[in-house]
């Protein structure tokens, strides 16, 4: 999910991302500085704001890679987004209230879906010598 505004003052946001990475320490994320004026100016008319069309990399499985741009074309602007303004499936949301976004990847387009793999069964070496 691409943030576009959060319950903070300037658009930042707390995520843990310890179902993606392991790491237990916080990491913030920012929404991008114009899109969150917007968002702040928009009184509560969010469609008109989000209005426009995302253009953005193919689905993959790294993590910390992102980037696509926003095309406005009521404003004729362009609004580059990156690693920083993107909230990835299996963080958990901290410290913030709320926020509010738009999604960009969903079901197994996900980089946490793209990032798993098939179980593998655990067999002791008796067993795997009794099996040949």
């Amino acid at each position: 999910m691409i943030l576009a505004q959060s319950s903070e003052s300037k658009g930042v946001c707390y995520v843990e991302t310890k179902n993606l990475d392991g790491e237990t320490n916080l990491k913030h994320k920012t929404a991008e500085k114009h899109l969150n004026g917007k968002m702040q100016r928009a009184n509560g008319d969010i469609e008109s704001v989000l209005n426009g069309t995302m253009v953005c990399e193919q689905a993959n499985d790294q993590i910390y890679k992102f980037e696509g741009t926003l095309y406005q074309p009521i404003t004729k602007s362009r609004i580059p987004m990156n690693s920083d303004h993107l909230l990835l499936r299996g963080s958990s949301l901290r410290n913030t209230e709320w926020v509010i976004g738009f999604v960009v990847y969903a079901g197994h387009q996900t980089k946490i879906m793209m990032n798993s793999t098939g179980a593998r069964f655990k067999k002791s070496k008796i067993d795997r010598l009794t099996n040949k």
